[in-house]
This record gives structure tokens, sequence and C-alpha cells, in this order.
């Protein structure tokens, strides 16, 4: 029967089409016996080999009724698609990289007809591989952020740099042991590379997470992943949530601080709020070494 049927199709693809006439000569070999996977095979090459304007709509037709009864009519798994009926169906699908109208047409009837319908399937078209396959590099567009955290983290932590300098001078400049005023501008300025010092470490966190989350990790080769502290280490959008929030707090006290010099202190209400501050800043810190503990499994 098999060599029949490839006898028939060296007739058959000699003009390069399929019509009516030969369809109905190729059901009556195909559903003459049992259906087999040698059949199968034989016409999904059939249909590989004719072009689709060269084929009639019986051709189609024939072509899902015999592969719908070679899966869901057998013996072993009657209505329904077994693995490896899935697998064999699969391998002749994706064999040249896209599913054309045909294929659909028969996933579309084995879809209505099987009890089942396997996974493996759920074949994805050219235009969707290809779409999804733009989606996944336009992850790369993540690197933007990353250089941009990093540029501007060199900026912060070259005028942090600048102030520490110019506080040095003019703590040379006006050399006092007792000049209460000069020591307070003088902290003032520290306080303030600080503070930028802070944000600027915020940058870099939120550049390394971003790229370790989205484009690749960090580690190479011949530094061990348990190298870098554990705040540095992001796996997940809330591990570099947490990151960025401890050090925001870090940067917020250190703002609160330095604007805490800056203002008068007049009455008891004023010494009330600033101890109001402080307790809230405890408290906060409080929360964050608990979570930190929490994390670690302490």
């Amino acid at each position: 029967m098999i060599d029949d049927l490839y006898t028939y199709k060296k007739q058959i693809i000699a003009d390069g089409k399929l019509s009516d006439p030969e369809v109905e000569g190729l059901r009556q070999l195909l559903f003459d016996g049992e259906m087999t996977k040698e059949k199968g095979n034989f016409l999904f090459e059939l249909k590989d080999l004719v072009a689709d304007d060269k084929r009639t709509q019986k051709f189609e037709e024939l072509f899902v009724d015999v592969i719908s009864v070679l899966l869901l009519e057998d013996d072993i798994s009657p209505g329904e698609i077994d693995d490896d009926e899935a697998k064999w169906l699969r391998a002749k699908l994706q064999h040249k990289g896209f599913i054309d109208k045909l294929d659909q047409k028969l996933l579309e009837n084995l879809r209505k007809k099987s009890i089942n319908f396997p996974e493996v399937l759920n074949y994805k078209t050219k235009y969707s591989r290809a779409f999804e396959t733009v989606l996944y590099f336009s992850r790369y567009l993540t690197l933007f952020a990353v250089v941009g955290s990093l540029l501007a983290a060199v900026a912060l932590f070259i005028r942090g740099s600048v102030v520490v300098a110019y506080g040095l001078i003019d703590f040379f400049n006006s050399f006092s042991v007792d000049g209460a005023e000069d020591y307070e501008k003088l902290l003032a300025a520290f306080v303030s590379s600080v503070d930028i010092f802070l944000f600027a470490m915020v940058l870099i966190i939120f550049g390394m997470g971003i790229y370790e989350l989205f484009i690749n990790k960090i580690d190479p080769v011949e530094r061990k992943a348990d190298a870098r502290p554990t705040w540095l280490q992001i796996s997940s959008i809330d591990e570099l949530k947490s990151s960025l929030g401890k050090v925001i707090l870090m940067v917020l006290i250190v703002s609160f601080f330095k604007h805490s010099l800056d203002v008068p202190f007049n009455s008891a209400k004023d010494l009330l709020l600033l101890s109001l501050g402080v307790v809230l800043i405890a408290v906060s810190l409080f929360i964050a070494n608990k979570s930190t503990h929490k994390e670690s499994g302490k």
C-alpha cells in the first residue's frame, strides 16, 4: 500500500498540482485498510511538495480528515491525543519552522473533536514567535536605565567630593579650635557630602539591580556569588526595592540631620518636634533592622 501511495505521489506531483479526481483516488487509497503513521507522513510530505495555490479544497478536507482519524480513532487512545501522537504531530508541524493555514485548520479540528489537547501542540505562528523574540530582546532597553544611573552616580560622587574639598579648604583657611560657627559650617558641609554620596549609592544599587534582573548576572567566573554583600545580591524586584528602601531611609535620616542643624530651637515646642523626629528615626531604623534579620533567617 505504501509503495502504491508513493507511486501515486509521483503521478500527482508530475504537473505540480492536485486535482479533485486525484484527491478522490488518494482518499480511496488512504482509507483502504488501517490508518497508520506512514500514511500520515506521506500526506504531510505531499502537502509540503504541492504549493498552496495548486491544492484544491478537497485536498485540504482530506488532509484534515486523515490526520484526525489517525490520531483520534486508533485503538490505543480513541477520542484523545496521547503523548506519542502529540510528539509525532508536533514534529511534523515544526520541521519547516512555521505552521501554515492548513496546519491551523487541522489543529482547530483536533481541538473541537479531541477529549484533550496536549500543551505541546500549542504551536505558535511565525509572527507570534517573531514578536516574542523582539519582546524578549526589548529587555536590553533597560541598559539606558543602567548606564544613566551609573553616569548620574559618577556625577554625584564628583559633586560630593567637591563639597568635601571646599569644606576642607574652608576649614584650613579659618582654623579655630573654639570656633563653634566654623564647626557647624564644616559639619553642615560634610553632612551634605554624605547625603550626596548616599544617593549616589542608591543609583549604583538601582543600576546593578536592573542589570541583574533584566540582562545577566554580574558575578564573573573568578568571583564567587557570596563575595558580595547580601544587599547587593538581587534576584527579584522585591529584593531590589528592599535594598533601595534601606539606603533611601539613610538618605532621609542624613537629610533630617542636615536640616536640623539649620533650624533654630527657640522654644520647648521646637525641642519637642526635634525629639519626635528622633523617635521616628529610631523606630524606622528598628523596623528596617528587624526586616533585615527576618530576610536573613536570624
